[in-house]
């Protein structure tokens, strides 16, 4: 993908037709619809597990805008895992994961993608996660207290998690079913109810031992190699209103199945 080459929006719609999200096993939550319904009542800030991502949500987004995300953000990861299902192929799975991201109706502002390497022996995936998503969010240059902001309810989904039991563990069965070791923490915030940004911070792994948990355990540097991928995009509501049906459509019920909200 040329770096946000212009795609005229029957190109996206066409590409977003031909992509393979062919259901897998998934896992349903009983709670996961409650968020998606259009006269909830906002919560100070709420968390989801969407497919392989923790994502967060600044107070005050549109319940439209929020379900954007979670489903563009699940339909993307699930065409990336179609098509490139192998541990070694994260690199490929990124770029692929951030053209049908651009297809959905995102504009990618800033990518990047490379190895890397946990500070001391012993290690978290959350808080490495969570220092990847500080560095993206670094790179996307927003106002020092949106910057605060975009980290705080990051930190705070991330925490909240440990102790949310049904989230967790539809992650850890999302993951399982993925079959790669890999997944995202995400921090979303609309501005003035127009500009929806969205920062990502993303970690790959390959694990040489029979590691099964992914958060909140201690894991060995010397027995995971490590990748991470950091990008920055905001939303174009003119194009996300085309794509929303397509998308809706091949997602299904796992719009509603593979995602799991709580509040923080």
């Amino acid at each position: 993908m040329e770096k946000n080459s212009v795609v005229t929006v029957a190109d996206r719609l066409e590409r977003l037709s031909a992509y393979d999200v062919t259901p897998e096993k998934i896992i349903i939550n009983s709670r996961s619809a409650s968020g998606l319904m259009a006269f909830d009542i906002e919560p100070p800030s709420r968390a989801s597990v969407v497919g392989d991502a923790i994502l967060s949500f600044v107070s005050g987004m549109s319940d439209q805008n929020r379900a954007d995300v979670l489903n563009t953000y699940l339909f993307a990861s699930l065409a990336a895992n179609k098509k490139y299902p192998a541990d070694h192929q994260g690199k490929e799975w990124y770029q692929i994961f951030l053209t049908v991201m651009q297809d959905a109706g995102w504009t990618i502002k800033s990518r990047y993608y490379d190895s890397t390497s946990a500070s001391g022996k012993s290690f978290t995936m959350d808080q490495l996660a969570l220092k990847i998503l500080s560095s993206a969010v670094a790179a996307a240059a927003v106002p020092g207290p949106t910057s605060a902001l975009l980290l705080k309810v990051a930190g705070d989904a991330m925490a909240s998690l440990q102790s949310s039991d049904k989230p967790l563990k539809v992650f850890d069965q999302n993951i399982k079913d993925k079959g790669t070791g890999g997944f995202a923490v995400g921090s979303c915030l609309e501005i003035d109810g127009q500009e929806v940004i969205l920062t990502l911070g993303s970690v790959r792994f390959i694990n040489h031992t029979n590691q099964t948990k992914v958060l909140f355990v201690n894991w060995d540097s010397s027995s995971v190699d490590l990748y991470r991928g950091e990008s920055h995009m905001t939303m174009v509501p003119s194009i996300i209103e085309r794509t929303r049906a397509i998308i809706a459509g091949k997602l299904g019920d796992r719009a509603v199945k593979q995602i799991s909200e709580w509040e923080i």
